[in-house]
This record gives structure tokens, sequence and C-alpha cells, in this order.
């Protein structure tokens, strides 16, 4: 039997809860809901935890419709998605002795080395251990698994792993909140992980990209080989910040001018009939009326901005997390996110990256195919993955992704920062 799993994102605007399960490598929704929020924020820093509680408390007893079957569902727990928002990745390899005399390795000798890993003190003090995620494990004659070599015989163990931290307030003010409104935080997911665990599970055609995530008011990107992160970074401009400088410039209320933005985008195509689509009020407050050309022209000179701080994000994550890669000229690029919804973004990116594979992330999903709730089904696929009693023992716990082996087109440096271990060992 399928086990079910709720997974909630707190976005800058919204929260959005999806329900459903992981059969055959692929995630079937059963249920899912968007909903603003009271109090927006951004870049995580929540300004009021108690009505973000309010808001999340709306969602402990739903009733769902499914071909005209109502069902009333008691939402008691979930996995958490967490936003890249201050990521950083560290590696980090420790070797542990097997606590059996046959020396047959069991679930105690995968938890010693793990824990040895979660003594590591955390280079900035600020920051919180959300996962450790195994590369791989080592055992007597160098022998390398994928997953834990439970029953193999061996002296000792060794995992190399990537440890990931995000900002201590973030996490903990997401958690309170949901804790305050009586839900229960089973695991949490940083978005980009999880994202990155379905591609590969779905044996994505890019080896190496950078995944996109274009939201409401913030965009990050985050860098992936192989199936793992090995980076992040963000900015602070999203598709909010488009709809702010059309009302502000063309004096439209935002209401109105999300309602434009929605229908027409960068739709610049010439026709005989260019119609009113809004009117507006200029600079001294006399009315006047807009046409798509004018709608166009505003939100070009937002792209213009916005790309000029994607390339230079873009840039210094390649440069921090791959050597070989001498410029990110010819990495894929891989988008996702509520920005992506915007009628002609991608033919626009096309033509200001003219050297970069495009893509607008489709995930094969029956009923949920937008890209802004890419996040929570990667969250769904990455919490299914785990088995056995290592997920009950461990909040940090094995991952079982299935990695991608790399071959020589898609081999690459990486740059990890390590820890000191004589320095850090608690």
């Amino acid at each position: 039997m399928v086990k079910q799993i709720a997974a909630l994102e707190i976005s800058n605007r919204y929260y959005k809860l999806v329900i459903g399960y992981t059969l055959d490598n692929k995630v079937d929704i059963l249920y899912k809901v968007k909903k603003p929020l009271s109090v927006p924020f951004k870049d995580g820093d929540i300004f009021d935890i108690g009505s973000l509680a309010d808001d999340l408390s709306k969602i402990k007893n739903i009733e769902a419709s499914t071909k005209n079957v109502k069902t009333n569902i008691n939402l008691n727990e979930v996995v958490l998605v967490l936003p890249p928002y201050g990521l950083q990745v560290y590696h980090s390899v420790k070797t542990t002795n097997t606590v059996s005399s046959v020396s047959k390795i069991d679930r105690i000798d995968i938890n010693n080395a793990l824990s040895l890993i979660k003594k590591e003190k955390i280079p900035n003090i600020n920051d919180e251990l959300i996962d450790i995620i195994p590369n791989k494990f080592i055992i007597d004659n160098d022998k390398t698994f994928l997953f834990p070599p439970l029953n193999q015989v061996s002296q000792a163990i060794t995992i190399d792993a990537n440890v990931y931290t995000l900002p201590k307030k973030m996490v903990s003010d997401m958690v309170k909140a949901c804790e305050n409104a009586q839900i229960n935080v089973k695991r949490e997911v940083i978005a980009p992980v999880g994202v990155s665990s379905l591609l590969t599970g779905t044996k994505y055609k890019y080896p190496i990209y950078v995944l996109v995530d274009f939201s409401n008011k913030t965009t990050s990107l985050s860098f992936i080989g192989n199936g793992v992160v090995y980076g992040s970074n963000f900015f602070s401009l999203g598709i909010d910040d488009l709809i702010n400088k059309i009302s502000s410039d063309l004096g439209i209320d935002k209401a109105k001018t999300e309602e434009i933005v929605n229908i027409f985008g960068l739709d610049n195509r010439q026709t005989s009939y260019n119609p009113t689509i809004a009117i507006g009020k200029d600079s001294i407050g006399i009315e006047k009326k807009y046409t798509k050309e004018d709608l166009v022209k505003v939100s070009l000179e937002f792209l213009k901005t916005w790309i000029d701080y994607f390339k230079g994000s873009l840039v210094n994550l390649v440069s921090t997390c791959a050597e070989s890669l001498d410029s990110p000229d010819k990495i894929a690029l891989v988008f996702t996110g509520e920005g992506t919804k915007l009628n002609g973004l991608k033919e626009y990116l096309l033509k200001v990256l003219t050297s970069n594979p495009i893509e607008f992330l489709s995930i094969p999903t029956i009923c949920c195919r937008e890209p802004e709730f890419a996040n929570c089904l990667g969250a769904i696929y990455m919490a299914s993955s785990y088995r056995g009693a290592l997920e009950d023992e461990n909040k940090q716990q094995v991952t079982q992704i299935n990695r991608v082996i790399e071959d020589e087109e898609s081999r690459f440096e990486v740059k990890r920062e390590k820890y000191n271990e004589l320095k850090d060992e608690l």
C-alpha cells in the first residue's frame, strides 16, 4: 500500500499544500491548494508568525471532492518545503568501525557514521543543519555503494556525504508557525534538493544544469550536477516586482495590472487593431489609455534589469560550484516558479541567453502540471524514497536517491567546502 504524504510550501505571498504519493517512480496527486498569506513576507523573513499560524490552521481540516465524492482530510503532519535562501553546502567524509562481532554492517553502524557528521560544528553559528545526503558508502577493499550496504561484511564503513544548512531563524519561524497551527513537521526538504531528486528519478536529460525558481518576490538559482545540489544563491526580484513597476509607471491599480499581465504578458505581435487594455493616470493625475504596446514596453524595461541581476548571479554560482566550467554560457537553465507563467518569457530568454539551453520545467504528473507546485512534488518524491527504520531513527536520515553515474561528457570538478575535523569536532 502506498503512503500518502502532505507537502507544505510557505512562500513569500502564498502557502501551497499538495497531498500525494509516489508509485512506479512517479508522483500521483490526490489534492492540491494554493492560498494567499494574510501578511506576505520576503526572502524568508517572516514578519508575523501568529498571522501565518492562523493561515495554516485553515488547512487542518480539508474537504476535498473527487468525482463528486467528498472526502474530509485531517492534516496532522507535513513535509515542510524550505526555500534555499542562505543555503550552504559542505562536504564531509566520516569513518567508523562496525559494531558486530562478525563485522556485518547494521543500521547502528550507519547511524554511528551519521552521528559523526552531525557532531561537526557548523561554520556559521546562525545556520542550522537541515539534511545529510550521502554520495556513497565505502567498505573494506574500497567497495562502493550508492545505498546503505546493510548486511555486507566489513570492519569499517565510510560515508561520503553532502551537508546542507539554512539560516536558523528562517527555519525555526516556519516550523513554529506550523506547530502553532497544530501541524507537526515530520521532515524538512530544501526545495531544489527535492526537485533535483524528482528529476533524477525521471532520468532528466541534463546531467548538469542550473535550476531557476522565478517566484513572486525572489529569484533563486541552484547548481545541480548528477542529481546533487552543490550550491545556491538568489536575488530579490520576482514577478511581483514586474507588476509593481507596471502599476507605478502606468498609474493602474495592482489588481487590474495583474489581470492584464496574466492575459497579455510580453505579447508584442503587431496587429492593425490595437485596443485599449487599461486606463490609468500619468504623473500629474491625468487619465490616460494604455494599449498592449505600453504594457510590453514597461515589461521589457523590468526584464532588462532582472536579466542583469540574473547573469551576475549565474556567473557567481557557477564560479563557486564548478572549477572546470570556464563560463556559464553553455550550462542548461531549467526554469520553474510562478514567473514562468508570464506569456512570452521563454521567447525573451532565448533571445538574451542565446548560448544556454533553456527549459521550462514540465513534470509528467496528472492534475498538478503547474510549475509553481514543483517544489511540493519534489518534496513528496524525496520523502517517499526513505526506507526502513533509518527514517525513524534520524531526523537527517539517509536519503535513498538514485545517482546518475557521470560519463566523460558530464564530468566536472566541484568546489566544496570541507570541515576541519581537528578544529570542529565536538
